[in-house]
């Protein structure tokens, strides 16, 4: 007769076993229908009149197009990034909103999952409803725009909260610190920032940079045209030599 220990054994085993199948169906289905969609153009990589208007929007220093091109800087910040990416859109006719939901990447993941905490799974995503009425997602964790049926599919948001236009204005109003005298000043820490992202360039998994035309680099040579980048590093080194820190 089986013991309780033993049960309760099996019963673990059967209940992981089932969850690497739920994560491994998720990541076949989750491929085939980014494949589909990329090639039917339901998911799309930010477009130039999207990255346009990210060069005006100004985080740390860095125009966003260069932020929310680059897998390093925004993946796993989806809370932030994903206001960032909806500052975009809060001029626009058509409408957006910040969706705050788990999905199945983040709750079928067995290397995240932790009952100790009921937001594991939680993430941000911008909506945007264009003024013909048509629903986009945007996953700045990913790089990518998705037709809202999609994503969906993909990853079955359950929603937990809301931020609508109204809000995110007084979020980013709240939180907007910056002026033309700082993002002026801003610029002269692009050369230690800069090269960290560039480093980038080579990583398998900075999926942003690989894509076609190669966004990333093509944003941090326009940033670099945009505040005289050269001049900068001349300006700096030769700071550097009065002050004595090199020769």
């Amino acid at each position: 007769m089986l013991s309780y220990t033993a049960i309760q054994k099996g019963a673990f085993w059967m209940e992981r076993n089932l969850q690497k199948i739920k994560w491994d169906l998720h990541n076949y289905k989750s491929k085939k229908l980014l494949i589909w969609g990329l090639k039917h153009g339901f998911i799309s990589p930010y477009n130039d009149e999207l990255i346009e208007k990210l060069r005006t929007i100004y985080d740390g220093g860095l125009p966003a197009s260069i932020i929310l091109l680059s897998d390093g800087m925004s993946n796993g910040n989806c809370y932030d990034k994903a206001l960032l990416m909806s500052r975009a859109f809060l001029d626009e006719k058509g409408d957006v909103q910040l969706l705050y939901a788990s999905i199945d990447s983040l709750r079928l993941n067995p290397k995240l999952m932790d009952d100790t905490n009921p937001l594991y799974a939680d993430h941000c995503i911008v909506e945007v409803t264009s003024e013909d009425s048509n629903h986009f997602i945007i996953d700045t964790s990913a790089g990518f725009v998705y037709d809202k049926k999609i994503y969906w599919l993909m990853e079955h948001p359950k929603i937990r909260k809301i931020d609508k236009k109204d809000s995110i204005i007084n979020l980013v109003e709240a939180d907007e610190c910056y002026c033309p005298e700082d993002i002026e000043r801003d610029k002269y820490a692009s050369p230690l920032i800069l090269p960290m992202i560039e480093m980038t360039y080579g990583r398998p998994n900075e999926m942003y940079s690989m894509l076609g035309i190669e966004l990333l680099q093509r944003e941090i040579e326009h940033f670099k045209e945009t505040i005289n980048y050269e001049g900068i590093c001349q300006e700096i080194d030769e700071d550097m030599r009065r002050l004595g820190f090199k020769r």
